[in-house]
């Protein structure tokens, strides 16, 4: 009798179900970017580029206050904080060092880290729409991240933005699959890599790892009733942890031991900056807006700390300088209002609701905010008690839960006003809206700008 075998799917199938010729041209569109895009002009991707640059050259870990990445300036470098786009950076130069020892195309390769962690940002994004949402919505909620313009932006040069992006995508794709399929290994292994992954990327992001405990502990024990005792319950933590501790530990250690116990490099930080940062730079020489006396009212709007966080989330280029159309700023605030109106509908409907899920979806729907509100926090805090940088990068964490809650939200308001197919129509022509938005940044400010 012949035993049944798992069906292999053709070459075809996958191409067609991971959707794989999308993804080839989000890659290409992203590369495009980054090509186009000269050296020295993106925000910090100088300071940034010194530590793959040593790693290249030397084979080894720069100390963060190394002259050779230590920027002139600011008297610091980013060596004192977690690099690990930046060691896989050096391995892309490693490899384009066989083949040329020109310096654009090594920075080419330095900055591939960032356009893959984009792209894969976006297939990420695919596989969680196809367990969240339906239809033309599905692709509404893919196009809003994809070719958001400060997203591609982020795509196209050596940073860790983008890096911290593709791990929350990870992370909440495990929240997913595991509160959907109540955790089984893959789903522990990825919230694992996820986790490690955040913690290597950027401060900013770390909202994600103390909602992702929240989520992993209390889904598994108070509504999946596991117990502590429960091998299996132990093997999913194990995984979880396992993995998050082998990727990220030896940082943390490594810093604990040479930054004399600073194992995340921020006092450190603050002691070189006060040590070799020009005169005006330095802590003690320049006040920072709360020793100046100003509220937090007043950073947010008389500062335009709101405003200016905000346009460059949406996009600004350049070292914050290069602003685009004012129409698209305007465009991205109705569609997030549009979004908006709809989740106070849903959420007016969800209370009312019967589902057994219900527990479930509070707890996925408080964590997402959660993963929302650290990082603006995080960010208003830095600029009212240390340095006074309103940059909608410090924030582009939120993205996913941010356009996943603006297409849940654009999907109940178009299917209170419409019919089904009707609605799906109106976002079907929102999603190739917001894609010829992109193609405008791109073909019309960008790369007028850059060539």
């Amino acid at each position: 009798m012949n035993k049944l075998r798992p069906a292999r799917r053709s070459f075809r199938e996958i191409v067609r179900q991971e959707h794989l010729v999308f993804i080839v041209l989000v890659f290409v569109f992203y590369y495009a970017w980054s090509l186009i895009l000269p050296p020295n002009v993106a925000p910090d991707e100088t300071m940034r580029y010194k530590i793959p640059a040593f790693i290249y050259q030397y084979g080894a870990l720069p100390h963060g206050a190394d002259p050779l990445v230590r920027d002139p300036l600011w008297g610091i470098s980013y060596g004192f904080t977690p690099i690990l786009p930046q060691i896989i950076s050096a391995g892309f130069m490693k490899i384009a060092g066989l083949f040329t020892a020109d310096e654009f195309a090594l920075l080419m390769a330095a900055r591939m880290v960032s356009v893959l962690c984009a792209t894969a940002t976006v297939w990420i994004a695919v596989k969680i729409s196809g367990e969240l949402l339906k239809g033309a919505f599905r692709w509404l909620f893919v196009i809003l991240i994809a070719f958001l313009p400060q997203f591609s932006f982020l795509g196209s040069y050596v940073n860790n933005d983008c890096f911290a992006v593709f791990s929350t995508a990870v992370i909440f794709y495990a929240w997913v699959t595991g509160l959907k399929y109540k955790w089984p290994v893959k789903s522990c292994a990825l919230l694992g890599i996820g986790m490690g992954l955040c913690a290597m990327s950027y401060y900013n992001a770390y909202g994600w790892l103390l909602a992702s405990i929240i989520l992993f502990f209390v889904s598994n024990l108070a509504m999946d009733r596991a117990r502590w005792k429960d091998r299996r319950f132990r093997v999913k933590l194990y995984v979880a942890a396992g993995l998050f501790a082998a990727i990220a530990a030896w940082w943390f250690i490594r810093s604990y031991i040479i930054y004399d116990g600073d194992f995340l490099g921020l006092n450190i930080t603050e002691h070189y900056k006060e040590l070799y940062a020009i005169d005006e730079l330095k802590p003690s020489n320049a006040p920072t807006v709360q020793e100046q006396g100003v509220s937090v009212v007043g950073v947010l709007w008389n500062m335009k700390w709101a405003a200016t966080t905000y346009y460059s989330f949406i996009g600004i280029f350049g070292s914050m300088s290069v602003l685009i159309p004012g129409w698209i700023y305007k465009i991205y605030a109705a569609v997030f209002l549009a979004g908006m109106a709809g989740c106070v509908v849903r959420f007016i409907r969800f209370i009312r609701e019967r589902d057994v899920n219900k527990g479930k979806k509070w707890l996925m729907g408080l964590c997402m905010v959660l993963t929302m509100i650290i990082p603006v926090a995080l960010s208003i805090y830095y600029s009212y008690t240390s340095d006074f940088q309103p940059q909608g990068r410090y924030i582009m964490s939120l993205l996913i839960p941010l356009m996943l809650f603006t297409t849940i939200g654009i999907e109940t308001i178009l299917r209170w006003i419409f019919k089904d197919k009707t609605a799906a129509v109106f976002a079907i022509i929102l999603a190739a809206g917001l894609t010829a938005v992109a193609a405008y940044v791109f073909f019309g400010v960008y790369l007028p700008l850059y060539t």
